[in-house]
């Protein structure tokens, strides 16, 4: 798994490659928490476009890292999910729960 920061407006992005599972989960939180206990992000977008797999402790991070957002004050939404993934996100009816945006021309600027 590769994870790469990006700003996209007033937005911070962080793109994922790879495959997100138990066995790596642990980086990827890490990296949203300090980067949210670092810099003052008022909007946080996870940039799916490149995950391969992910599975139910990937999906749990997603959900660890939109209510510490929320905590702070920010915005956290999902760009550019697979339909892999977004079925798994259906099924345990999370798509209501974040925020998704299908490419970055629907992101809100």
């Amino acid at each position: 798994m590769e994870i790469q920061l990006r700003d996209m407006g007033r937005h911070k992005v962080i793109a994922i490659e790879g495959d997100v599972d138990l066995y790596n989960v642990s980086e990827l939180k890490q990296s949203i928490f300090k980067m949210l206990d670092d810099e003052n992000i008022q909007s946080l977008i996870v940039d799916m476009k490149d995950i391969n797999y992910m599975d139910s402790s990937g999906i749990g991070a997603l959900v660890a890292a939109q209510k510490k957002v929320k905590t702070l004050g920010g915005k956290f939404a999902l760009l550019n999910v697979r339909d892999e993934v977004i079925n798994i996100l259906r099924l345990a009816t999370l798509d209501q729960f974040f925020t998704i945006y299908e490419d970055d021309s629907k992101v809100e600027q």
